[in-house]
């Protein structure tokens, strides 16, 4: 199962019995100036590589780069709303940045199913973002289902 979900995409109550390797959730999201300011100012994040293109530039940036926490946020909705869904407790997770993100670009998350382990209760997530086919942020979690 591949859902693609958007803003108005109603959440989902899954058991573990509904629930299989390779089923993945979706969502292009882009950070436009409005997400960024609400999440420097809950994160209190002003640091200038996110805000000053020149000191960004100077950094080694072509501009200022979205906060890296802002980027990995976005998987709380897919995995608390969709998959495993409205009975999921996050129990780790874990991120490797791999190239910066900017603002106003189309990034494309993913999240599937690597490992069911029913008697536990326990999903395994493999997460991703990627622009245009390329990877910018890759990570792991694990879920325990209510």
């Amino acid at each position: 199962m591949l859902l693609d979900v958007t803003d108005q995409t109603p959440s989902r109550a899954l058991t573990i019995a509904d629930i299989a390797v390779g089923d993945a959730v979706t969502q292009t999201v882009v950070f436009d100036a409005s997400k960024r300011e609400a999440f420097s100012a809950f994160a209190n994040d002003r640091a200038p590589v996110h805000d000053d293109p020149r000191f960004a530039r100077a950094a080694g940036f072509s501009g200022p780069i979205i906060q890296g926490l802002a980027v990995a946020s976005r998987f709380s909705r897919l995995i608390g709303m969709y998959l495993p869904g409205e009975h999921a407790i996050l129990e780790r997770v874990e991120f490797k940045y791999k190239r910066p993100v900017y603002a106003d670009v189309p990034l494309l998350y993913k999240a599937v199913v690597e490992r069911v382990f029913r008697p536990m209760r326990v999903i395994k997530l493999d997460l991703s973002v990627s622009i245009d086919g390329e990877e910018r942020v890759t990570g792991k979690a694990q879920c325990l289902l209510r």
